[in-house]
């Protein structure tokens, strides 16, 4: 089979960061190196800001309420945060509704919501979206979005992080020791991605250029690289991102006083306290 034959029609989207107070996470990950989007208000009662890499971001979230579609996102703010969800693209929500229920996935209906977006020209226009959610998804939500109007994100202008930043090349997740291989059987049916073994007992499933990961806590310093990243209870431990130059992005870490730690001379790590609860690491790309 060739690359192109392989590769998924429905690649990586991006990772949810639950954010307690979006005011503080907004100068905490600029300090880090990253431009954000403006501030997002969804039809569904939760707020955001987005930061916008070459084919995939990660998004802060607030949610300014407990409502049915927000209940699992308010659960995990309560408990402090963190990295709560991953997603995929789709280009369309409904046929990988169904896919997921012929896999045997159990998921939501898809919903579909938006929020305004103001461009630099003063312009407003609406960002809309239609996402189905894997609710009991192992070890933290899964689920697809389909962007109806992804102009609107993409965009130059959010697109270029003083940290070089360029894309998610790999997600940590942890879930018990006994439930690694099911689990990456289970992310591997959602994604459509190949699933592999690893060292410790973890797997890999890939999709598209990135990487999920999954890992018992006690295999995560053998899969991340260092021990310094910790994480005992199921969910996100880490995210790798790529930089384009993370000599440059050293140097801005330590004009911003950022707490980042070198692992080596093309990794480096800050640490999941300075990053609203999920460890970054940083690989020269």
């Amino acid at each position: 089979m060739t690359r192109a034959a392989a590769r998924l029609s429905e690649p990586y989207d991006h990772a949810v960061i639950i954010c307690q107070d979006l005011d503080a996470a907004v100068d905490n990950w600029k300090r880090l190196g990253f431009t954000l989007t403006p501030r997002g208000y969804h039809t569904l009662g939760s707020q955001n800001h987005c930061i916008m890499l070459a084919r995939d971001y990660l998004e802060l979230l607030h949610v300014t309420a407990p409502t049915p579609s927000r209940q699992y996102y308010w659960d995990a703010q309560q408990r402090g945060g963190g990295c709560a969800a991953t997603s995929c693209k789709s280009r369309d929500a409904f046929a990988t509704a169904a896919r997921l229920r012929e896999a045997g996935i159990e998921r939501s209906e898809p919903i579909e919501f938006s929020r305004p977006v103001r461009l630099d020209d003063g312009s407003e226009h609406a960002a809309t979206f239609r996402v189905t959610a894997v609710d009991g998804a192992p070890g933290a939500r899964y689920f697809v979005c389909e962007h109806r109007t992804p102009e609107l994100l993409w965009r130059p202008e959010w697109m270029a992080h003083a940290n070089g930043a360029t894309a998610i090349a790999a997600m940590y997740l942890v879930v018990p020791a006994e439930q690694v291989e099911a689990a990456g059987q289970t992310y591997a049916r959602m994604t459509e991605g190949e699933m592999s073994p690893l060292r410790n007992g973890a797997v890999r499933v890939a999709i598209d250029d990135a990487e999920l990961v999954v890992t018992s806590a006690a295999a995560l310093a053998a899969q991340t690289g260092t021990a310094e990243i910790v994480r005992e209870e199921p969910g996100y431990a880490a995210i790798r991102l790529r930089t384009a130059d993370l000599a440059v992005a050293r140097a801005h870490w330590r004009t911003a006083g950022v707490e980042a730690r070198d692992l080596g001379p093309r990794d480096t790590l800050i640490p999941a306290h300075a990053a609203n609860g999920v460890a970054m690491l940083f690989t020269q790309a």
